[in-house]
């Protein structure tokens, strides 16, 4: 027998769930595998609210694999009509004693409609999970692999879960469409700065590929930070929007900045940190301190602040060694790109001193697992 008071307490861990991918994982960890379902999809509302798109698509049974081969459900789908109207989860159970009792034929012909597509689907449930009186997400999961019904306690749960999952989808889908409108502004500086210095064309975004697939090294750390991986793409991405506020004079130079313009220099991350302001709103402190960070070393000698070790925020730590790295295998006016193994070998030295010793170690695995080659090949089309 389930003891539904453990899944009850999971899903409070929902509260901390942020994003789509999270969700994902915790349906395939917590959900599917605590009731064992034989299978279970998720449909989510696109952006276009035209119809729903599979999400997630678990199957636990191999005579189960693609029951739903259809992708998508239109909002003329008898389970999308039905889930509107009801807004409730649907039992074929419950189903067929409405279909008993219905006298209008037309009702009828929608009730067959909807027996007929669950039996096509093996469906043994599908929940609707709203917010604001829209349907934002379908769960529709197959029998249990015990072959025993679901209980109204499972049932209820469910809907619990199905309406905490549509809101962390909703809620993220808002914040991107907002964040994105704010970035789109940003990239315009980041082109402009790059159109100035055509020597960092691609850097920003390169910065900010590598960084993520790093990050993904600490994923418990990310987890801690409101939408930490998104938090470090955009950080990673607008770490050097000051720069704009530069003369060409020293974006240019081709040669080594004297005192005055290296201090002029050192100031660029203080001039980016004005201009991502708004982010804060949506990411927190965190994404902010990780631009500002981005130039400070693990010992203390970096700049604006000198902050080391863990005073340093851990997404400016792992711009920084992204940053560099890119900045090294990259055409400068003062110098040539480095061969990589000669831009390796310059990390290691500064392991503990520049670097943070976790993340070089982490970049340097992440190096040898080949998961930087799309960046690289990307990087050379450009060029040419």
């Amino acid at each position: 027998m389930i003891d539904l008071k453990i899944f009850s307490r999971d899903i409070d861990k929902l509260s901390k769930v942020r994003t789509p991918k999270r969700l994902f994982a915790f349906i395939e960890d917590e959900v599917a595998a605590f009731f064992e379902v034989s299978y279970l999809d998720l449909f989510v509302l696109n952006d276009s609210e035209t119809e729903y798109a599979l999400r997630e698509n678990i199957t636990r049974v191999k005579d189960m694999l693609r029951v739903a081969r259809d992708e998508r459900l239109d909002l003329e789908d008898p389970i999308i009509v039905y889930l509107s109207e009801i807004k409730k989860a649907i039992l074929p159970k419950e189903l067929n004693e409405s279909l008993a009792v219905t006298l209008l034929q037309s009702r009828q012909k929608v009730l067959s409609s909807l027996r007929d597509e669950l039996i096509e689907r093996r469906a043994e449930i599908c929940v609707p999970g709203f917010v604001k009186d829209k349907l934002v997400a379908v769960l529709i999961m197959g029998k249990k692999i015990s072959k025993e019904e679901f209980s109204h306690q499972e049932v209820e749960l469910f809907s619990l879960f199905a309406a905490q999952a549509a809101k962390v989808i909703y809620n993220f889908d808002l914040l991107k469409k907002e964040v994105e409108q704010f970035v789109k502004s940003l990239r315009k500086i980041n082109n402009t700065l790059e159109e100035k210095d055509p020597y960092t064309l691609g850097h920003s975004s390169r910065v900010a590929q590598f960084s993520v697939i790093v990050g993904r090294k600490f994923y418990d750390r990310l987890e801690d930070i409101p939408y930490g991986e998104i938090s470090l793409y955009y950080a990673a991405e607008l770490h050097d929007v000051g720069k704009i506020n530069l003369p060409d004079s020293i974006l240019k130079k081709k040669g080594p900045l004297n005192d005055e313009e290296y201090n002029e220099m050192k100031k660029h991350p203080l001039e980016s940190v004005k201009i991502i302001n708004p982010l804060e709103k949506w990411f927190g402190r965190e994404i902010l301190d990780a631009v500002l960070g981005h130039h400070e070393n693990h010992d203390g000698t970096g700049y604006p602040h000198g902050k080391k070790g863990d005073e340093i925020n851990i997404l400016a730590k792992i711009i920084r060694v992204s940053d560099s790295f890119d900045a090294m295998i990259s055409d400068r006016p003062y110098r040539k790109a480095l061969i990589h193994h000669k831009v390796l070998s310059e990390l290691k030295k500064g392991r503990g001193t520049q670097f943070d010793p976790e993340v070089i170690d982490a970049f340097l695995e992440t190096y040898k697992e080949g998961l930087f080659k799309d960046i690289f090949f990307s990087q050379l089309e450009s060029k040419a």
